[in-house]
């Protein structure tokens, strides 16, 4: 079995694959309600005589091969995002104010179009290969619990993909080590002591400590990070204050901070509590913080990124199977499964031409020509791992 051979099949597959997508892309559901995405999801397998499990609204789904081997998981995540699509689509959304502009519908038809491929193979399979349909990546995170629940016990090596617009089809990219930063929360509460503004002596004035605080973090990425690695900490809600004549005794901030390596990451947090300790303390005030925990980084194994640039360089040519020369600061929590087993994520073009829509964008348009090399790449990754791939 050859690549082409895949890629072949994936394309006679080609009108099934569009058809369940555009079926997907008409119930996008919210993180943890994907109910109807799920009944699709097993009544395919079903058709398929694909045995499953299923927790909350994920699916887990199992090809057992006919010759011992490893087991190698797929995964495709499910959820959509709370915007209102655009007027003109054939296959619009159904629910109002839900839309799939993040390609999570494309995700699982590509994988449900490995899976058929892959079922076809099981007599010879030399392994098993584990499907892993993730609710909940734009929101709280599907992935953990699913990792917590044993989605991954026994796998050798872990694979997902994403579209990307930024790439036109027939192209591909990732990198090995960090692909994703991590994603923390950042909560802020500034306490001081109200009181009227011609007497500021008597009071103590959150927003000054504010300011200064805001100032201060300031310089957790500059004069504490590593300039080696990259880190973001960015502040984007201030509110505070009632009336101009009042000493604010309340101010609250939010933020995000983004890292990539997990040292530097508890680094950084203790940088931050020792901040807003210390301006407290110089303005009198009181600072509540709560670093609330996001996605870890997505770090690539490298030989497993390897993998995949080489086998996209031989479906794609070499020049349309790109090296990713940074790295972004948007989580996935594909992470999770990456930091168990050995694996590697990476993106696959979506576009006709470009400039095109992002992500996360109403006006999205995912070229459909794309899905094809989507569930070759994939079935070819697990073929390869199980060293089955001429």
């Amino acid at each position: 079995m050859t690549i082409d051979d895949l890629y072949t099949k994936a394309l006679e597959l080609a009108p099934w694959t569009v058809e369940h997508r555009r079926a997907l892309h008409r119930i996008p559901e919210q993180g943890f309600s994907e109910f109807k995405t799920q009944r699709h999801i097993t009544e395919a397998l079903d058709a398929l005589g694909i045995p499953y499990t299923t927790q909350r609204t994920w699916v887990i789904g199992e090809i057992a091969g006919g010759e011992p081997g490893p087991t190698v998981a797929l995964r495709a995540d499910m959820d959509a995002l709370p915007i209102t699509e655009p007027e003109g689509c054939p296959f619009r959304s159904e629910h109002e104010g839900w839309m799939h502009a993040c390609g999570h519908d494309a995700h699982v038809a590509i994988l449900l179009t490995a899976a058929r491929m892959l079922s076809e193979m099981r007599p010879t399979l030399k392994g098993n290969v584990r499907l892993l349909f993730q609710p909940a990546e734009e929101t709280v995170g599907g992935a953990e619990p699913m990792v917590a629940a044993g989605a991954i016990d026994g796998v050798d090596a872990v694979y997902g993909l994403h579209v990307q617009p930024y790439m036109t089809v027939g192209q591909i990219d990732t990198r090995p080590g960090c692909l994703n930063g991590s994603t923390d929360d950042i909560r802020i509460t500034v306490r001081g002591v109200p009181g009227h503004a011609a007497r500021p002596h008597l009071g103590v004035d959150a927003i000054v400590c504010a300011a200064q605080l805001i100032s201060a973090l300031q310089t957790v990425v500059s004069r504490s990070a590593s300039p080696l690695q990259p880190a973001v900490l960015s502040l984007g809600t201030i509110r505070g204050g009632e009336a101009p004549n009042v000493i604010c005794d309340r101010v609250d901030i939010e933020g995000t901070l983004r890292t990539c390596d997990p040292e530097q990451r508890a680094h950084l947090k203790q940088r931050i509590r020792e901040i807003c300790d210390g301006i407290a303390a110089a303005c009198g005030a009181r600072v509540e913080l709560d670093i609330i925990t996001g996605y870890c980084a997505l770090i690539n194994t490298a030989s497993e990124a390897e993998r995949v640039l080489r086998l996209g360089g031989r479906l794609l040519g070499s020049e349309n199977a790109l090296l990713r020369p940074d790295i972004s600061m948007g989580g996935e929590d594909f992470s999770y499964f990456v930091e168990k087993v050995p694996g590697a994520f990476w993106h696959l073009g979506c576009s006709e031409r470009l400039p095109a829509a992002a992500l996360h964008n109403r006006e999205l348009v995912i070229d459909e020509r794309c899905f094809p090399i989507g569930a070759a790449m994939q079935c070819a990754l697990v073929l390869d791992r199980m060293g089955m791939l001429d």
